[in-house]
């Protein structure tokens, strides 16, 4: 029995939170890789987390701001290479009528980066509604985000993110990444592939029409 199994209730169509970067898009290793390229610091991709300042207090906040210049001005979060198997992935979702949004971890100033992201992909309309977080930690943002939009599901990338939504709110596909292995409790299941993740949801909702 899958996670899937008892705790979305009987829908045939389930509403879907996505995460973008590391779901959607490949972001955190060129992240990392920028990170290197400007300070010179290494840091491992199972040592990961978009928050590594926090590891090099030394870094002043006059460097950290032209980090974060020069992401934006080589339009970083708006050019991220879009997984080809998630593109698909999302449009057979969408044409089996499951209710799709994104919930991204990207704060509201980069919501049209993700936008062009999307479209650029040529899957931004199969989204409702793309959610950015503006002010509150992830941990929080993304567990009430989950409650108050009445998702059925999330799929995330972040451990301790899915764990939180997955204790407070609704069931989490996390996407194996070598950042965020550990044990996982009920109401989190590991998946590899974009495959996976389209089985699951579509043998719940077929089970759902046609119950034993």
């Amino acid at each position: 029995m899958t996670m899937l199994d008892g705790r979305l209730g009987v829908r045939e169509t389930l509403r879907i939170g996505i995460d973008v970067d590391d779901v959607l898009t490949e972001s955190l290793p060129g992240y990392l890789e920028a990170f290197r390229r400007y300070f010179g610091h290494e840091v491992r991709l199972e040592d990961a987390a978009w928050e590594i300042f926090r590891r090099y207090p030394q870094i002043s906040a006059t460097r950290m701001r032209g980090f974060f210049a020069e992401l934006e001005a080589t339009d970083f979060l708006g050019t991220r290479p879009i997984y080809p198997e998630a593109v698909a992935a999302v449009r057979q979702l969408a044409a089996a009528d499951h209710r799709l949004v994104v919930v991204t971890g990207r704060p509201a100033t980069h919501r049209e980066h993700t936008r062009r992201l999307l479209r650029g992909a040529g899957i931004l309309e199969c989204f409702e509604d793309l959610v950015h977080r503006d002010g509150e930690t992830a941990v929080e943002y993304k567990p009430r985000i989950v409650r108050e939009r009445r998702l059925d599901l999330l799929i995330e990338d972040e451990r301790a993110l899915a764990l939180a939504t997955a204790k407070a709110s609704a069931p989490v596909l996390l996407f194996d990444r070598p950042w965020n292995q550990g044990e996982l409790p009920q109401g989190v299941t590991r998946v590899k592939t974009w495959d996976e993740v389209r089985r699951l949801v579509e043998a719940h909702a077929t089970l759902c029409r046609h119950p034993s």
